[in-house]
C-alpha cells in the first residue's frame, strides 16, 4: 500500500496509476473510458458468423511449396567436416 499522490489515500500498487489512486486518477483523466459513439449496422463480430471457416491451404507458407525452387534460406554457416 502506497499513499496516492493526489489526496494521500493508502492504495494498493498494482492498482495506481502512475501513482495517483484508481479514483484520482479518473478525476485527472489519467485512465481511459469507452465512448459510445452511435454506430449503427454490423460490426466485426457479427460478421464472423457469415463468414465461412477459413482452411489451410498453404499459400501462406512459401516453404512448403514449390514456388521456391528447392532453395533454401542461407543460415549460419557450419564447420566442414573432419
Amino acid at each position: 500500500m502506497r499513499p496516492c499522490r493526489r489526496c494521500g489515500h493508502p492504495t494498493r500498487v498494482d492498482r495506481m496509476v502512475q501513482g495517483y489512486g484508481r479514483n484520482c486518477a479518473a478525476l485527472l483523466g489519467l485512465t481511459g473510458a469507452t465512448v459510445d459513439t452511435g454506430h449503427l449496422g454490423p460490426d466485426l463480430l457479427d460478421l464472423l458468423e457469415l463468414e465461412p471457416e477459413d482452411c489451410c491451404d498453404g499459400w501462406d507458407r512459401p516453404a512448403d511449396s514449390d514456388l521456391t525452387g528447392g532453395r533454401r534460406r542461407p543460415g549460419p554457416a557450419t564447420p566442414p567436416d573432419r
